[in-house]
């Protein structure tokens, strides 16, 4: 297993200085790191080096499963530390979660019936609520639906639509399918485009997830530039910072209502295929009875309500009262000023 204990302190951790300095790993010791997490081995294997510990939040049993001995030496003594007798007495440690089963082999000729399912004796559901035979969304080269074939403490191990089969932790590599939960907030799991706050120099502030790395999240915040944070209004944070939006959901714009005073319905005259003036690839941009419909490169086709007023032309999404991130200079020659240059009319 690859926890979140794991994820979030070895990336600052360069592992060939740290085991040269660090002290020798201790069983059933508690061992404190930053931000209330914590952790204890209670074995190793000398063969394959992969040792059996469980991570603590705030002193509470989180998770358990296996690491590898050398990953648990490169926290010490820089990331994290033995836990000292008054630290003991102040912040007690509780709980133990049991030791994952063994896992079955699944194939035949090694303990399994040759499905890649294990025997109805070795069915159990893993975190999460997953069990064998569940379709679940699994992080590799972006979310893909997969088929749990094992349960590996807090492992899935799985099978992709194209055939190739993968173990993958929980909770930032599998999720369910479908929307998630309050439960699966709480461990951490948004998805693209979900309304959050996020935690910035002590304040929480509304925001969208756009981008996902594992643990962690990029959050797109609306307003102007501040000296706090990027250009681009967005902020790279950890799942820990991460909770439910508070704001009420935007209220939907009747049909054929201007999203804001003084822009009118695109006229008929704009109708027809638009492309770039010089003939090159790039853009097709074409308008029908009020509504416009944006080609980009490779990407998929973004349809729009067009609206037009001083001078430009602003697309927004049906109910929305919100433009798009950019829109149309309406040029003196007849043609149109895109991000990617002027496109001019090419057919109906």
């Amino acid at each position: 297993m690859r926890a979140f204990l794991l994820r979030s302190l070895l990336l600052a951790v360069p592992a060939a200085s740290a085991l040269a300095q660090a002290p020798a790993l201790q069983m059933n010791v508690v061992y404190v790191c930053a931000d209330g997490q914590s952790f204890k081995v209670f074995s190793c294997n000398s063969t394959n080096g992969a040792c059996d510990y469980q991570n603590y939040k705030n002193g509470q049993a989180f998770q358990r499963g296996e690491a590898l001995r050398a990953q648990l030496v490169a926290l010490l003594p820089s990331k994290c530390h033995a836990q000292t007798p008054a630290e003991a007495q102040a912040n007690p440690h509780r709980g133990e979660i049991p030791p994952p089963a063994s896992p079955f082999k699944g194939r035949a000729g090694a303990g399994g019936n040759g499905s890649g399912a294990p025997p109805a004796a070795s069915v159990q559901t893993g975190p999460g609520g997953f069990k064998v035979g569940d379709s679940v969304r699994v992080l590799t080269s972006g979310w893909q639906d997969a088929t749990v074939l094992q349960v590996r403490g807090n492992t899935y191990f799985v099978r992709l639509d194209n055939g190739i089969e993968i173990s993958k932790s929980w909770p930032f590599e599998v999720r369910r399918q479908g929307k998630l939960t309050a439960q699966d907030h709480a461990m951490g799991q948004w998805d693209l485009h979900e309304k959050v706050q996020v935690l910035v120099n002590g304040r929480w502030m509304e925001g969208e997830i756009v981008g996902q790395s594992l643990n962690r999240y990029t959050v797109q915040l609306p307003g102007e530039k501040t000296t706090a944070l990027d250009g681009d209004r967005t902020v790279d944070t950890g799942a820990e910072n991460l909770r439910p939006s508070t704001a009420a959901p935007p209220s939907a714009r009747p049909a054929g209502q201007a999203p804001k005073t003084g822009l009118t319905a695109c006229p008929a005259k704009y109708d027809g295929r638009w492309e770039h003036v010089s003939g090159m690839a790039g853009m097709t941009v074409v308008f029908r009875s009020g509504k416009v419909t944006v080609t980009e490169g490779l990407g998929g086709p973004m349809e729009f309500e067009c609206w037009t007023g001083s001078g430009h032309i602003v697309m927004f999404k049906a109910g929305s009262f919100t433009p798009f991130s950019y829109g149309f200079d309406i040029n003196n020659d007849g043609t149109l000023q895109t991000p990617l240059g002027a496109i001019k009319r090419m057919g109906n």
